[in-house]
């Protein structure tokens, strides 16, 4: 999942984690690491690296942006869709129009960073 700096930055505080910690770096981007043991993001409380186990995010309330949108993302024409790796995709709505313009903003956030 990719962060802005200041979210990267509100999860150090929050967390007293380095960014080192819990973020890599892929083209420009600071982004979440996952778990060794889990394969799962290093916030999810889990003990499982079953598709299916259950978890609970750790950091919810200061969760980036990607988080809560998530399993909503773009496709390659920038248009909003349900995440096909997400297991659990049948239980959200659609996404709408304004949905791909919030991730578009992101992105461009995201982007700047380079």
């Amino acid at each position: 999942m990719p962060l802005t700096e200041a979210e990267a930055k509100r999860l150090s505080r929050r967390t007293g984690m380095t960014l080192e910690s819990f973020t890599w770096e892929n083209n420009g981007i600071l982004t979440l690491l996952n778990d060794e043991k889990t394969r799962a993001c290093v916030f999810l409380l889990t003990a499982s690296s079953d598709v299916d186990a259950e978890g609970v995010c750790s950091v919810y309330e200061v969760r980036p942006e990607g988080c809560r949108k998530y399993p909503i993302v773009l496709n390659s024409n920038d248009d909003a869709i349900l995440d096909e790796g997400c297991p659990r995709r049948q239980d959200f709505p659609e996404p709408s129009e304004s949905d791909a313009i919030e991730l578009l903003n992101l992105e461009e956030r995201l982007l700047r960073r380079q």
